[in-house]
């Protein structure tokens, strides 16, 4: 019997999502992050990285950001609803994202009194 995958981590899971987005098989977005043409050792890593085998360094997770079009706090988010977040105020005009965190403040300044 063959031995069980290792459970995805939110990074594993998110990353898998973002590359599917954008419509990208592992060794595409593998070739992309390594410039490199060998799907050998392309796929494998970001298979490893979705999978949670092997957690990318901060800069790694930057490029893998950029390539994606996301912002890197999305990956490394420690809850869902903070990585949904990131990702609605990081698609906001600069005056929207000051709107929205003033909101947030507000919301946290609330909690605190309750």
């Amino acid at each position: 019997m063959p031995a069980a995958l290792p459970t995805a981590t939110a990074l594993g899971r998110r990353l898998r999502a973002a590359r599917l987005a954008k419509g990208w098989t592992q060794a595409q977005l593998g070739e992309l992050l390594l410039e490199s043409d060998d799907p050998n050792t392309a796929a494998p890593r970001i298979s490893r990285y979705e999978r949670g085998m092997h957690t990318p360094d901060l800069d790694t997770i930057e490029r893998l950001a950029k390539l994606l079009d996301l912002p890197a706090a999305y990956f490394v988010a420690n809850s869902e609803v903070v990585a949904e977040a990131i990702l609605v105020i990081s698609q906001m005009s600069p005056r929207k994202q000051k709107e929205a965190l003033s909101l947030i403040k507000q919301l946290a300044a609330e909690r605190r009194t309750e």
